[in-house]
C-alpha cells in the first residue's frame, strides 16, 4: 500500500467508527426514555393520577413529583424519575 491508500483507508476507518459511535448514543438515549412508571403510580386513584397528569402536561413539574410523593410515599429521585418519564412520553 502506498502513503496514500494507507491514509485513505485509515480515513474511511475513522468515519465508520465516528458514525458506529454516533448511532449506539441515539440508540442508549431512546432507551432511557422507555422507562416504565413505578407500580405505586398505577395504585393512585384516577382522580389523582389525571391530577398529576395534567400538572405535567402544563409544566408544573415540582407540583407533579410533590403530588406524586405524597400520594405514593416514594422517595424524591424516583418520583422526578417517574415524572419525567410522563414528560418524554407527552413527546
Amino acid at each position: 500500500m502506498s502513503g496514500l491508500d494507507w491514509l485513505l483507508f485509515m480515513l474511511m476507518l475513522l468515519v465508520v467508527f465516528a458514525l458506529g459511535w454516533m448511532a449506539g448514543r441515539g440508540t442508549a438515549r431512546r432507551r432511557g426514555a422507555s422507562a416504565p412508571l413505578p407500580p405505586a403510580y398505577f395504585d393512585l386513584g384516577p382522580a389523582l393520577r389525571a391530577e398529576i397528569e395534567t400538572a405535567v402536561a402544563e409544566g408544573h413539574k415540582i407540583d407533579a413529583i410533590k403530588l406524586l410523593r405524597e400520594a405514593t410515599g416514594m422517595g424524591l429521585k424516583e418520583s422526578k424519575d417517574a415524572v419525567e418519564a410522563m414528560e418524554r412520553d407527552r413527546l
